[in-house]
């Protein structure tokens, strides 16, 4: 028993020899056509099957007045449509589409093959299709893994860039914080000016780093200056900035302060303000500056 395709790519059967005999008489049946044995997996044309080969080389013309022939003759080019679109999607996938023409390269190119291993009567391009696969595959781990480790570097880069700007932000507007807080206590910064006054003087303790332990009390008095305590914190730092100054210590502060009789407006270049995480630093005429290294000196300590 047999199965035959037609060329209307419908499944007919299965019939017997004795029938197919009669088709191939009446030339409803011809060397391309698609051919199944029972029991068999794979496709084949009437022209590889023995006796329907033997049948067909004898031949017979078809009677007069006879219908039309059920069977329209198979093609005799294979399709290879399917095959060369998986082929094309997967150039396009590595020129320029990546992962979007990738994916349809790879579907195009399973159904491809299938249908060429299938049915090898009627489809081909299994070659075209691989190479479509192939270079599908090759997109899409371009695209998971090669391009992120290219860019991640590039944008932590710029992330680090952004923050560092951000830092610098801040510092700028607690060096003018600083400012305004001279205007009202005659040009003095607040660790120079006693507490009866306003001033965060009785509080100054240097360490031999040369910063105050105290950032966070010098920085406090600044609340009407600085409005929110969220400048206080780095954009690169882990810490969490205070809900108010109220509740501000040095676990909301990221930038350390110098203290000392000559850091003042008299002392321009005198370093103010560090940031430990981006090396920023504020001085003392308001000005941020960038160092790998920060400068650190240790300032003099009014008796």
């Amino acid at each position: 028993m047999y199965k035959i395709i037609g060329g209307d790519g419908k499944t007919y059967g299965p019939s017997s020899l004795d029938q197919l005999k009669q088709w191939i008489a009446e030339g409803r049946v011809n060397p391309q056509t698609a051919v199944q044995e029972e029991g068999a997996v794979e496709w084949k044309t009437a022209a590889q099957i023995p006796e329907l080969a033997a049948l067909l080389s004898v031949g017979a013309p078809r009677p007069g007045g006879a219908p039309p022939p059920l069977f329209p003759p198979g093609p005799a080019v294979q399709q290879t449509g399917l095959a060369i679109a998986s082929l094309v999607l997967g150039l396009l996938s590595i020129v320029c589409f990546g992962i979007l023409a990738g994916i349809p390269a790879i579907i195009c190119g399973h159904i491809a093959r299938a249908r060429a291993q299938r049915l090898p009567a009627q489809y081909g391009g299994a070659g075209q299709a691989l190479a479509g696969l192939i270079l599908g595959y090759v997109s899409i781990f371009i695209t998971l893994f090669i391009l992120p480790a290219m860019l991640l570097p590039a944008l932590a880069r710029a992330k680090e860039r952004a923050q560092r700007i951000n830092c610098m932000n801040n510092m700028k507007q607690i060096g003018v914080a600083f400012k305004i807080w001279q205007l009202d206590h005659g040009d003095q910064l607040p660790f120079n000016v006693s507490t009866n006054k306003g001033g965060t003087l009785e509080f100054c303790a240097m360490g031999a780093d040369g910063f105050d332990h105290n950032s966070a009390l010098h920085l406090m008095v600044l609340s009407n200056e600085l409005v929110i305590p969220r400048i206080l914190v780095c954009p690169g730092d882990s810490k969490r900035p205070a809900l108010d100054f109220q509740t501000l210590t040095a676990a909301n502060v990221t930038y350390q302060l110098h203290s000392g009789t000559n850091v003042a407006d008299t002392n321009p270049q005198a370093v103010l303000a560090v940031c430990p995480i981006h090396n920023n630093v504020l001085l003392c005429d308001g000005s941020i500056q960038y160092t790998k290294r920060p400068r650190i000196s240790i300032p003099a300590r009014s008796n």
